[in-house]
């Protein structure tokens, strides 16, 4: 169901980077070294960090034959990974030719007989998930190319050489305009963005074909140019289509932070010296293909994921994964708004199911220098049902069987979850997120997520629950009685009425001043619920005058104009910008522009690309 394994790796990779010299930003402020050279320390320090682990995975290889360390140990355990024939898969696939494309000229002729013979006789699974087939489909790719013109009993599926070549070709190409022109399934998860982006950097330096190596180029930089629109200081922000419980608890958790401090510098290393920071980094060390990768960020893309100077609004529309039952639309849209300023971004999905299992629909997140920096709620739907509509088994064992892997999916407190009886409506750095949910629903019951390391929680007798992290203010307005349950590291807000919500407004020290003040200025209004018959409706006054009104199910009103989500874009921000299934992608800092036209993926484009 598109799990990935989880590795012992992660145990302390960010304490040795920092513990071992690793430079942040704030001691590379202190010097002239240009954003280019800061990412070359950042990525030789990677390596030799990597370089230094014993788990046995085809990444750790890579890094130990690189930095030149344990060459023996690492041609041992690259022995070990050709011959363990429990072990393959679509991972396997990707991972195993890209060490070798990158090491080939280490390996004795013994060890390459043995990587060809895995691609000859080990199963490789496609997998049944979008970044299982980008893996998939990578690996396969690159093999081909590397061993062409050999007949159908050489492969493991049966297939010659170029008939693997050509398929791999067609469902890459197929793949890439899609995720260019109405988005991926899997969209901004912070765990799985370092499963397409590997393969497209892998997919950069090894292909031949100079309009794929181009391709693989423009998609990776459509990658990180997603992430930086909604990047805060390591975080990726706002809605998710995948996500796990322990990083949307604690975002600086996720994998994808560890590519963020690689490519934007961000966050600052120092501030991850504690065990609680460190990412559990499932999958291995990906990464390091980033750090040894011929690719480099552009200049553009990196502004777009630092420059928190002004605060902004950025829309985008993506798509669910395939729909095959229950529905009258093979991909429809998903929404998506992010408010994002220098502290703080509030983003949110549309709410409904969006996605199974792991949705993560919307929170606020802050910097902070403590972990778990933030606060959002969540209907903990689980049907058979939901899961029927995207994968093909019997509806009825669906749920029991995603347990197993995802261990969650029926737990009445998990972190992560879609829910049909759940929406949103926001305006910049306000939000009513509405619930009405079915009597016969599983778990009847909402839950919110607040973090006990807050500096303030206060209750106040207005209704209004404020919080402070910093400098950074939050008001909470529960429509509904709740309760407190402590737990570990936060506590859980729940509230059991059927007809329910809550409003919430974000403000910081710059934004308001004082704490007080934003407290003062957030309790001249108080929000309007009417429940009455099958209608749920909410109106709101922001602090800064903005009148909302909210139907469940029905329109969402600004200062009396309906919004229409259907005029959103498919990127519109001040960073990036593109048009529904144009295939046209253009990004700006203010000074430079980018383009990425995919339909214009050409030999000529390729060579102007270079000049």
């Amino acid at each position: 169901m598109g799990e990935v394994k989880t590795s012992m790796v992660g145990r302390a990779f960010l304490l040795l980077i920092v513990m071992a010299g690793s430079v942040s930003d704030h001691s590379m402020a202190q010097t002239s070294l240009t954003t280019e050279s800061r990412f070359e320390q950042r990525r030789q320090r990677l390596i030799d960090v990597v370089s230094q682990e014993r788990d046995r995975g085809f990444f750790t290889v890579a890094a130990k034959l690189s930095a030149g360390r344990d060459k023996d140990f690492a041609l041992a355990m690259l022995d070990s990974l050709t011959t363990d024939e429990s072990i393959g898969g679509m991972f396997y696939a990707y991972s195993a030719i890209g060490t070798y494309l990158r090491l080939w000229n280490q390996l004795p002729d013994s060890l390459v007989r043995k990587l060809r013979q895995a691609y000859r006789e080990r199963t490789m699974y496609r997998g049944d998930t979008e970044n299982h087939w980008v893996a998939y489909y990578t690996g396969l790719y690159l093999a081909a190319q590397t061993w062409p013109n050999e007949d159908r009993s050489q492969w493991f599926n049966g297939k010659s050489s170029m008939e693997n070549f050509k398929e791999s070709e067609e469902w890459l190409n197929r793949w890439m305009s899609t995720t260019a022109t109405i988005g991926q399934g899997e969209f901004d998860s912070p765990t799985y963005f370092i499963v397409f982006m590997t393969p497209m950097l892998t997919l950069f330096d090894f292909a031949k074909d100079p309009v794929m190596k181009r391709k693989a180029q423009m998609t990776a930089d459509l990658l990180f140019a997603d992430f930086a629109a909604e990047h805060l200081n390591g975080n990726y922000c706002g809605g998710h289509s995948r996500d796990y419980p322990d990083d949307i608890v604690n975002p600086l958790s996720a994998p994808a932070a560890l590519w963020a401090w690689l490519y934007f510098g961000e966050p600052n290393m120092e501030l991850w010296q504690e065990s609680r920071y460190r990412p559990r980094y499932r999958g291995g060390w990906e990464t390091v293909f980033g750090a040894m990768s011929s690719y480099r960020l552009p200049d553009v893309i990196h502004t777009m994921a630092t420059d928190r100077s002004k605060a902004y609004v950025h829309t985008e529309t993506k798509r669910t994964r395939n729909v095959i039952r229950f529905g009258q639309e093979k991909n429809p849209p998903v929404y998506k708004y992010t408010y994002m300023t220098h502290d703080y971004a509030l983003g949110s999905l549309q709410g409904g199911i969006l996605q199974p299992i792991q949705q993560h629909t919307w929170d606020v997140t802050y910097r902070s220098d403590k972990p778990n920096n933030t606060i959002f709620t969540l209907h903990p739907f689980y049907s058979g049902r939901e899961l029927a509509m995207f994968f093909p088994e019997e509806q009825k064992f669906l749920a029991d069987e995603v347990d197993r892997y995802h261990l969650v999916y029926t737990d009445p407190n998990k972190w992560n979850s879609s829910s049909p009886y759940e929406q949103t409506f926001q305006h910049k750095n306000a939000i009513i997120v509405l619930y009405s949910i079915d009597k016969n629903a599983n778990h009847q019951h909402i839950d919110g997520f607040f973090p006990k390391n807050l500096d303030e929680r206060i209750e106040h007798s207005s209704g209004w629950i404020f919080c402070r992290a910093g400098s950074v203010y939050v008001a909470f307005f529960p429509l509904r009685p709740y309760q407190w349950i402590e737990e570990k590291v936060d506590w859980r807000w729940r509230s059991t009425a059927l007809k329910n919500g809550i409003v919430l407004e974000v403000g910081s020290s710059d934004e308001d001043g004082t704490f007080e003040a934003f407290r003062n200025h957030v309790m001249q209004s108080k929000p309007a619920m009417n429940s009455s018959g099958n209608d749920l409706i909410v109106n709101y006054e922001t602090r800064r005058g903005d009148v909302m009104k909210f139907t469940f199910d029905g329109k969402r009103r600004l200062n009396g104009k309906a919004i229409d989500f259907k005029t959103y874009k498919f990127f519109n921000g001040p960073f990036i910008q593109s048009e529904r299934g144009s295939g046209i992608i253009r990004m700006t800092d203010g000074k430079k522009v980018r383009e990425l036209n995919f339909k214009k993926a050409t030999i000529k484009e390729w060579q102007r690309s270079q000049n």
